[in-house]
């Protein structure tokens, strides 16, 4: 079990790497032409591992600590991350997400357990804040009271008991 974890992991670095040091596979998952050009602390890869581990502690924290285990001599900035961040394209995401779920049933596939044939998911949704930008109050809407108004979307989250 441990040798098909390593796997995967190293399947999901694999995709991460190749991503980063390709333009034309850059170009499929940032926003603008010019995000992710020059030489940055957040580099592509890093904003992208960045972003997989947050939500420990304080966003300031977070970064102190993943620049601290990077062995950079100065961590980026709040601000800085928050920048960088909107140039990443969610597909990324997605596309890295399938890459993790093709690995795993590649691995696992023989020892998911079933309930009478079937796979059993639980299932959740929620709102969240989103920056509040046009675009992305035109696309998902959004909710007002009498401070103002914020966009909204709904996530839904899909966990798969297979161990």
């Amino acid at each position: 079990m441990l040798q098909a974890n390593l796997k995967i992991i190293a399947e999901l670095k694999s995709f991460l790497v190749q991503v980063a040091n390709n333009q034309e596979w850059i170009s499929l998952f940032r926003n603008t032409e010019t995000d992710f050009t020059r030489r940055r602390k957040l580099s592509f890869e890093n904003l992208s591992l960045l972003i997989v581990r947050l939500c420990k502690k304080t966003l300031s924290v977070d970064i102190e600590k993943f620049f601290e285990e990077m062995n950079a001599s100065l961590p980026c900035t709040v601000s800085a991350f928050s920048l960088q961040r909107v140039k990443l394209n969610p597909s990324f995401f997605y596309s890295w997400n399938m890459v993790l779920w093709l690995n795993f049933y590649s691995e696992y596939g023989s020892c998911v357990k079933r309930w009478r044939g079937f796979r059993i998911l639980g299932c959740d949704g929620s709102n969240i804040s989103l920056v509040n930008k046009p675009d992305l109050q035109e696309y998902f809407g959004g909710q007002s009271n009498q401070n103002g108004s914020f966009v909204v979307a709904k996530t839904f989250y899909c966990y798969d008991d297979s161990g």
